[in-house]
């Protein structure tokens, strides 16, 4: 079993359990966070790959962190995750998140790949939410709605997530880059 689809496994047993703990229906999850019935039932089925911010969504209504969500349900209380939980067309894009700790609120510490030519666009974050960058292999573009940020390998940026960008390997080689989101 890849680890994609265990993943997906542990997002569709956690979503479904915890649903079913606060007494909400396949429709009423999906009501309070933005997305559809059918999104919830395809989850709980393990059968869709969805934007983290709408799992971060999810998770957010049934009151649990992101980490919750993607993590084997014997394991909620452990910081280190190493979760595969992205996976792009090409199978050297991939979003793991490593590790998750509390902080004020939370602190997540995730790897990503992107192969040549592949993107994420992501949906913002709530305010308050930040990332910081560091770029190990390739260089990274992250295309902001009216700028763009070009990191070269060995340099970090940080930014506010609460805007829509993309994370976008415009070179020619495997983009590798460690992510941290602070919220």
């Amino acid at each position: 079993m890849s680890q994609s689809s265990t993943v997906l496994q542990h997002v569709g047993t956690n979503i479904r359990s915890l649903r079913d703990e606060r007494d909400l229906s396949q429709q009423d999850l999906a009501d309070l966070a933005g997305v559809s019935r059918r999104t919830i039932a395809a989850l709980e089925t393990g059968q869709v790959n969805i934007s983290l911010a709408k799992l971060d969504s999810i998770a957010a209504v049934l009151g649990v962190d992101f980490k919750t969500i993607v993590s084997a349900p014997e394991h909620k209380e452990h910081a280190v995750v190493n979760a595969l939980a992205w996976q792009g067309k090409d199978e050297e894009s991939k979003a793991t998140l490593l590790a998750s700790v509390p902080s004020r609120s939370q602190v997540e510490l995730w790897i990503w790949s992107l192969a040549v030519g592949e993107s994420y666009v992501a949906e913002a974050d709530a305010d308050g939410w930040q990332e910081i960058i560091y770029v190990l292999e390739g260089e990274l573009t992250i295309q902001f709605t009216d700028s763009k940020k070009i990191i070269p390998a060995g340099s970090s940026f940080i930014f506010e997530s609460s805007v829509t960008y993309t994370y976008i390997n415009s070179g020619n080689q495997v983009l590798k880059f460690t992510r941290n989101v602070v919220y």
